[in-house]
């Protein structure tokens, strides 16, 4: 896992592969994949605020849980 806090991109690798080509999954998430089509590395564009809006997301998600199961 790699941070350029310069330019708030983070990227996960999956091996050594070099990226063949890559694919949007939102305009914040790049999909990169090897010539064999295997998927090899995650980019994430202004990574900040993506994490951030992540961490609210599991949050919130705990918070809803809780509500309803009181036992967790």
């Amino acid at each position: 896992m790699v941070y350029d806090s310069e330019a708030d991109v983070l990227v996960i690798k999956a091996g050594d592969d070099k990226p063949s080509y890559g694919e949007e999954l939102t305009d914040q998430v790049i999909i990169h994949f090897n010539e064999r089509g295997e998927p090899i590395e995650i980019e994430v564009l202004d990574a900040m605020e993506f994490l951030a809006k992540l961490v609210k997301t599991v949050e919130n998600s705990k918070r809803a849980k809780l509500r309803t199961d009181p036992e967790v």
